[in-house]
């Protein structure tokens, strides 16, 4: 079987294709439970999901852990849970670029997928009146630096098909987003 950027290029086309001839085999439900700790600490446990209605676990329960900085009356035991948000869309881009890149034969050098975004704190603490400021981000900016021998077309065909197809970015469609490409 012919791997690229560490998957099973035949996999993902049965993927594309059982789901194609059964729709409901693609319907997912995530999981998360996360556990009050002190003040900002939390930790989030990560278990079960479903696939196609099958209740299913992974190898073992992942923790993530939550805090806010001392500048922000935290504890710093961990980063915030939209310095977490951010890492999550970055992992499912660059799972994008991954699976998308395979799919097209695009093979991947290196990637890093940089996502940063802008909070104005007055949000979250009511002010100057709650509603009058935002709580969440108002923009996130990524840039991914990628390192390829494919032809600059086909890498950005792969950075807009992995953003355009993320379930985490779909998901913060309300917050103004912007990126570019990078080729090293």
């Amino acid at each position: 079987m012919a791997v690229v950027n560490g998957l099973e290029v035949n996999n993902i086309v049965k993927m594309v294709e059982d789901v194609k001839s059964n729709p409901s085999a693609a319907q997912a439900t995530f999981y998360a439970t996360t556990f009050w700790k002190s003040g900002f600490h939390n930790e989030a446990e990560i278990t079960n999901f479903k696939v196609g209605g099958a209740s299913l676990k992974h190898a073992k329960t992942f923790k993530v852990e939550g805090d806010h900085p001392k500048e922000l009356l935290g504890t710093d035991k961990g980063p915030t849970s939209v310095e977490v948000l951010l890492a999550a869309l970055g992992h499912c881009i660059a799972s994008g670029w991954a699976t998308y890149g395979a799919h097209m034969g695009v093979p991947i050098e290196s990637l890093r997928i940089e996502v940063e975004g802008d909070i104005d704190l007055q949000g979250m603490l009511g002010l100057p009146e709650p509603g009058k400021v935002r709580p969440g981000y108002q923009n996130i900016r990524v840039t991914h630096y990628v390192k390829s021998k494919a032809p600059k077309e086909k890498l950005e065909q792969v950075k807009q098909m992995s953003e355009d197809l993320s379930p985490t970015k779909d998901s913060l469609r309300a917050v103004a987003y912007s990126s570019k490409l990078v080729i090293q």
